[in-house]
């Protein structure tokens, strides 16, 4: 199958999300499939398309900061863009889906779009393997995550080769609730986030990162790809896509209902989640990091009575290792509080039988 390529080069931030979406918008039945490369000019903050931008993003700070925030038409959480990232998106008529190659199940394009990705890291010297349901890892540490949406006629899978990463700004321009929390998105993207930089002792050269995306595209797709340009038809959308991409309504385009509940997704297996509860004797705040549905780290925090100062972390401890399932937290809570070593004053089992049950409703 012949295939255009379009490698962009370096373009500003807003257009290197508008080339994908234009491409894609005016994919006819019968068109070629496309593959674009581009490398973003400055740095830039991208938001899922069901996300709700203003509890995700601290817009403030990034309107202080002058780094823009864009929602695109393609699933996923907020993620901090910038030059250190090669992007790469694949374009595909719906109707030639299945001549391309592409699996019916969603779960399964995922890993047949990422292969080229994970072959390119292994021909880099970086030993790269597929992550359900959307990550590409290295010794269980993401080294990138993928995307597919719908536009129109045409299928995107979205994607990167991440060459570096600022975990600093990526926790920094994030809407979290406090300080600790901030830290603690912080120490998880360093603990199990990598880069090709980290892997390889040195940045690689982004040509040579270019070149082994190219070649793997061609040999795990079969494609003839046939170097191109724009359309005019697709200069044309661009354009469109640029005002729609930094319109402020495109930007709010979901206005969801308060939830009791903050979840920051690190990758597949990593999940950092935060909820509150108001008991009687002050606020409880939990934060938690979820590695395979298992507690590995739990910061409790209030405003209540607490004896001694140690009372609340001694109380979390009782907590790590637990599954995050409602009934083996129930029989970890009854130990916790059973604990003489500690005292709470104003609040009962039953309050933070209600906290945790924010954070790992029971099923049904």
């Amino acid at each position: 199958m012949k295939a255009r390529l379009l490698d962009m080069g370096t373009l500003k931030p807003v257009r290197s999300q508008s080339v994908f979406h234009a491409v894609t918008s005016v994919m006819e039945p019968d068109s070629d499939p496309v593959i674009s490369l581009i490398r973003p000019s400055g740095t830039y903050v991208s938001v899922g398309y069901f996300q709700e931008t203003e509890k995700e993003v601290d817009l403030e700070f990034c309107g202080h900061n002058h780094i823009p925030v864009f929602r695109r038409q393609v699933g996923g959480g907020a993620v901090l863009l910038d030059g250190g990232q090669l992007f790469f998106h694949v374009c595909v008529p719906v109707a030639r889906a299945r001549e391309f190659g592409l699996p019916d199940r969603l779960q399964d394009r995922f890993a047949y779009l990422a292969a080229p990705a994970i072959a390119a890291y292994r021909a880099l010297g970086v030993e790269a393997a597929f992550r359900p349901i959307n990550d590409i890892q290295v010794r269980g540490k993401k080294i990138g995550g993928t995307g597919v949406g719908e536009i129109n006629n045409g299928l995107v899978f979205a994607g990167s080769m991440m060459l570096d990463f600022d975990t600093r700004l990526m926790a920094r321009v994030l809407k979290v609730p406090n300080e600790k929390m901030r830290d603690k998105i912080t120490e998880t993207l360093d603990g199990y986030m990598t880069t090709l930089t980290r892997e390889l002792g040195a940045p690689p050269e982004m040509k040579s990162v270019a070149e082994a995306l190219i070649s793997a595209f061609e040999s795990h797709f079969g494609l003839e790809l046939v170097p191109s340009a724009l359309t005019p038809l697709e200069m044309e959308a661009m354009e469109e896509w640029d005002a729609t991409l930094q319109s402020p309504d495109w930007l709010h385009l979901h206005r969801l209902k308060e939830n009791p509940v903050r979840e920051v997704k690190i990758s597949a297996r990593v999940r950092l989640l935060e909820a509150a509860h108001k008991a009687q004797g002050g606020l409880i705040r939990a934060s938690m990091r979820v590695v395979d549905d298992t507690i590995e780290d739990l910061l409790l925090t209030g405003d209540f009575p607490v004896s001694p100062l140690s009372g609340l972390d001694t109380l979390a401890r009782h907590f790590l290792g637990a599954q995050l399932d409602p009934r083996e937290l129930s029989r970890r809570m009854d130990a916790a509080l059973a604990d003489p070593s500690f005292e709470l004053v104003g609040v009962a089992r039953q309050d933070f039988v209600e906290l945790f049950g924010r954070m790992a409703p029971n099923p049904g």
